[in-house]
């Protein structure tokens, strides 16, 4: 077996907060691994492993970067270039240490921006976020570190040596009741957490006065991790480390569920020590309590059985309530949801997950579809002793409400057709399928004849009614397969898919046309309206989706002016 590195060293409090910023990335699907001044692997996250799944299992601390360069290119080379792969690592090595801007390459079928942060008296951090397919994704993935901080959902802050705040984001403003970040800067950080509760302290045992006692002790060094009380009975854990200028960041993490949970279990603790009838009440309480929660929710042992539950995890489950009264083990429960298709299509990760009984996923949150179409949020929080609790929070509106917010962006809200900006996404995916598979297809561009004095005669109302009309035609003509858009006004567009001859997309026109041209009857009227109809194929006519438009909709004008020739793809309907 290969000899393996020393593991290079680094103090908790550091440990504990670079390992929290890699959660917090996690939840942005980005990539983190930091590296020492030496080039070895320090602390990464679980992202890393989603993109580069070669490292998964092999990845140790203190594993120089040549080593992990070696796996990455052993698993996308092909054996040609297998020969040449020390030059590509020496080529990575330098670019590891003099990147000052991000850049953009493909691994596994992902397009992959990746930025390198010098980190003072550590090393440098590597980032890794992958293009979404939205038309903002390059704007989004090339987002500065700061723009990502700015997204993080835990409270970040940034000090002088004399402890004057020089940045916030905006969750460390909401944290402490502030109108914006900017007016954060300037003060201390006690002078903030003051004026979070308002008027001074009355008593040395209130909640303001001992939180500002723990402040005074933890702000004189940076140390262990501590917490502070906030107004509306919230908590948070402040975390500090120096930045190696005599600056330091801070991350500010709300802990008031957290803290409920603890408060909770210490009531019932001291409950229990008191009296066997008082933990009976308590237990009774609790389980009313549970009952009318919205949550469901089941609390697991340290040998990982199913100890108390609520109705309402029966209600979201599908489960039968004489398998929980039994005291199953979790694993029987799965068991049993496995064999009844609940966790049919989902990912191998989530389903490791949901069958996990130990602490390892503790906090961590997940979202995941069931059978019935309806949305989940499933968190694992762990129990002092051991244990845990799992609940579950139906959010199936808020996803329902987070798809129609994607469809109002993407779709035109007359015709229910894609909008511009959709279609041309489409198209740029369609050209990247059409290269690689060695396909064709068309793009064509209508626009409509005789619609305006439609408008002027009956009206804009009855003007989007033809609209929608014209729509249903489109719908109807065009295969399932196809893509139809209202790129605004009265001009619309076809994405013809996967044709084999020409002559199948001049049969469509030749179609569109006949059914466009033809008399039809809205609310009483008899209307007739023509169309104008340009078409350019792949590759024929463009590779590249701006190319085919410009095509398309230059012979849409050719046809328009009655000027097609035997060569022109143009085409125009009699009105």
């Amino acid at each position: 077996m290969p000899r393996r590195t020393p593991a290079p060293s680094m103090d908790a409090p550091t440990r504990e907060l670079i390992q929290t910023l890699g959660q917090m990335l996690d939840g942005l699907h980005t990539a983190m691994c930091l590296f020492d001044t030496e080039d070895r692997a320090l602390v990464w996250n679980r992202s890393f492993f989603q993109f580069f799944p070669e490292h998964d299992g092999h990845l140790h601390e203190g594993e120089p970067y040549r080593d992990n360069l070696r796996r990455f290119y052993q698993a996308r080379l092909g054996a040609a270039e297998q020969a040449r792969i020390d030059s590509y690592i020496e080529a990575g090595i330098a670019r590891h240490h003099d990147q000052t801007q991000p850049y953009e390459f493909e691994h596994r079928g992902l397009r992959l921006l990746v930025s390198s942060l010098p980190l003072e008296g550590l090393g440098r951090m590597r980032l890794w976020r992958a293009e979404k397919p939205q038309p903002t994704a390059l704007a989004d993935a090339a987002a500065p570190p700061a723009a990502l901080l700015e997204r993080v959902p835990n409270g970040l802050m940034v000090s002088t040596p004399d402890g004057r705040i020089t940045w916030v984001n905006a969750p460390f403003a909401q944290m402490y009741g502030l109108r914006n970040p900017a007016a954060a800067l300037g003060a201390t950080f006690e002078e903030v957490y003051r004026a979070a509760w308002g008027d001074p302290p009355e008593s040395a045992a209130s909640p303001c006065a001992e939180g500002l006692k723990t402040l005074h002790e933890n702000l004189r060094f940076t140390g262990a991790p501590f917490e502070l009380p906030l107004p509306g009975k919230r908590f948070c854990r402040v975390m500090a480390r120096p930045t190696g200028d005599g600056a330091r960041f801070y991350a500010h993490i709300d802990i008031s569920e957290l803290k409920l949970q603890q408060q909770q279990l210490a009531r019932a603790e001291r409950a229990a020590r008191e009296s066997a009838a008082l933990l009976e009440r308590k237990s009774t309480l609790l389980q009313a309590t549970l009952e009318s929660m919205e949550q469901g929710f089941a609390m697991i042992n340290t040998e990982g059985v199913v100890e108390l539950y609520n109705r309402r995890i029966l209600e979201l489950l599908d489960l039968p309530r004489e398998l929980l009264d039994r005291r199953p083990t979790l694993h029987e429960v799965i068991h049993y949801q496995r064999a009844q298709g609940e966790f049919e299509g989902l990912p191998e990760n989530i389903q490791n997950y949901l069958e996990s009984d130990t602490q390892a996923y503790a906090l961590r949150t997940l979202e995941r579809r069931r059978p019935n179409g309806g949305y989940l949020e499933v968190r694992n929080v762990p129990v002092q002793g051991g244990g845990m609790l799992r609940t579950f929070t139906d959010i199936t509106e808020r996803k329902l409400h987070e798809q129609r917010i994607e469809h109002m962006a993407s779709h035109d809200g007359l015709t229910g057709l894609i909008n511009r900006g959709k279609f041309m996404e489409y198209l740029a995916a369609e050209v990247a399928l059409a290269r690689r598979m060695q396909t064709c297809f068309a793009v064509l561009y209508l626009d409509l004849d005789g619609f305006k004095p439609i408008n002027d005669r009956h009206g804009h109302a009855m003007g989007d009614k033809v609209l929608a009309w014209v729509a249903q035609i489109l719908r109807q003509e065009a295969r399932a397969s196809d893509f139809t858009a209202r790129l605004g006004g009265d001009e619309f567009a076809v994405l013809q898919r996967g044709i084999v001859q020409h002559a199948q997309a001049l049969r469509l026109v030749e179609r569109l046309a006949q059914v466009l041209s033809k008399p039809f009857v809205l609310d009483g009227l008899s209307l007739r309206i023509g169309v104008s109809i340009g078409m350019a194929l792949y590759p024929e006519h463009g590779a590249d989706p701006e190319t085919l438009m410009v095509f398309a909709d230059q012979s849409m004008y050719i046809a328009k002016a009655g000027q097609r020739s035997d060569s022109s793809l143009g085409f125009t309907a009699p009105r």
